[in-house]
């Protein structure tokens, strides 16, 4: 099931209806009747989208899954929204798309979505929560047809998921696990750093992950695993640590085969405590499905007492 449709009051001779805030109370009160972890069937679903396609108007709730581990909503959920929302809208596949995110989406707040523009093939879309901007994101769609020619090295490289190590979190990291955490299985694909002691790495780190339950892996399921990219800061500063989405990018290439996707990053640079990252997606054949870029500020997490953390 994708993206739920509202029937449009314009379709039925009256004036364009508001954005969706009276659906809001319902919206929140369905999504604590199911269990997305075992009803979604798609991304859309996965983030209780729901889509007036004629007045080109949506609206999703920051529910508990959505989150990251400051209790907002986890960026990729954002940009994974807007592709979704455009193609409830009327786009095709996603082809490109980005977000920059101007404002945290707090905990339980209704978002709500506006498509600027007509055009099917470039789409815009505005979201808006509590009354003020929260990201602005953008795209190209087109057609999921056509030969594609790759020049990037292949992910053969990588052992089999099922073969690398679950990423584990140290005893002392204390943070809700229900977010958007609880939705995805990660393992190591290159082996992580076991002592973080702040000397700088390569700047490079490797994770295979997977949407559990397995969901189609659509251009909005890529963007919200995409937002995995931060997981490089840990190797490159040498501390645990997390980021905060400022923009991120996604480029789809192809469908990807398989359940699972690695995410081979990059931490290009650190300037003024804002990572520019880079990511290449491989699906489980190992062939490039999608690249991603990212900005995010970077939040050095120390534990108790300031001693030197370990990593599992």
């Amino acid at each position: 099931m994708g993206a739920r449709t509202l029937a449009t009051a314009a379709s039925a001779g009256r004036a364009e209806p508001p954005l969706p805030r009276q659906q809001a109370a319902a919206i929140t009160e369905a999504w604590a009747e199911r269990d997305p972890r075992r009803d979604a069937t798609s991304a859309a679903d996965l983030l209780g989208l729901t889509v007036d396609a004629e007045a080109r108007r949506g609206a999703f709730v920051a529910a508990p899954h959505l989150l990251n581990a400051r209790r907002t909503l986890w960026g990729g959920c954002g940009l994974a929204a807007a592709i979704a929302f455009a193609q409830a809208c009327g786009a095709r596949e996603c082809v490109w798309a980005q977000a920059q995110f101007v404002g945290p989406v707090h905990a339980g707040a209704t978002v709500e979505l506006r498509a600027d523009g007509g055009a099917l093939s470039q789409a815009a879309v505005r979201a808006t929560a509590e009354g003020r901007t929260v990201f602005r994101a953008g795209g190209t769609f087109g057609r999921a047809t056509g030969a594609v020619t790759r020049f990037a090295p292949s992910g053969s490289w990588a052992p089999d998921p099922l073969d690398c190590p679950p990423r584990e979190y140290p005893a002392w990291l204390t943070f809700p696990r229900d977010g958007v955490l609880s939705l995805v299985e990660q393992r190591w694909a290159r082996p992580p750093r076991t002592v973080l002691d702040g000397t700088p790495g390569t700047g490079r780190s490797a994770l295979w992950l997977r949407l559990v339950p397995p969901l189609p892996l659509t251009g909005a399921a890529l963007a919200l695993l995409a937002d995995f990219t931060p997981v490089g800061l840990i190797e490159a500063i040498g501390d645990m640590s997390m980021g905060t989405s400022l923009d991120n990018q996604l480029r789809v290439i192809a469908a990807p085969v398989g359940e699972w996707i690695l995410l081979d990053v990059r931490v290009e640079a650190i300037v003024r405590n804002v990572a520019q990252l880079r990511a290449r997606m491989y699906d489980a054949a190992g062939a490039l499905v999608a690249t991603a870029g990212q900005a995010a500020l970077v939040h050095r997490v120390r534990p108790p007492g300031d001693a030197v953390p370990g990593q599992g």
